[in-house]
């Protein structure tokens, strides 16, 4: 990889750059209680990432139904009779 690249030749393609609306960003606003932001923003600290980034993932799981609840894994984990499911 080049230390430096030569940019002056770019060229804009033609037409207007297109995003699917429906895949944006969008800003809301939320009241959360402050215990539980708390503990929020410690866990992004813990796993190095900004906290919208881990409540949007929490959220993202949520809606596909793919987050697990803990007590869920300590019946499934006791019927199972093993640490591990």
């Amino acid at each position: 990889m080049k230390r430096e690249y030569d940019l002056r030749r770019l060229r804009r393609r033609p037409g207007k750059a297109r995003a699917d609306k429906s895949a944006a960003k969008v800003a809301v606003g939320l009241r959360l209680d402050g215990s539980d932001l708390a503990r929020l923003k410690t866990e992004a600290a813990r796993r190095g990432i900004p906290y919208q980034t881990l409540l949007g993932s929490i959220l993202h799981q949520y809606l596909n139904d793919d987050l697990v609840e803990r007590k869920t894994v300590a019946v499934l984990k006791a019927l199972h009779g093993t640490r591990a499911v």
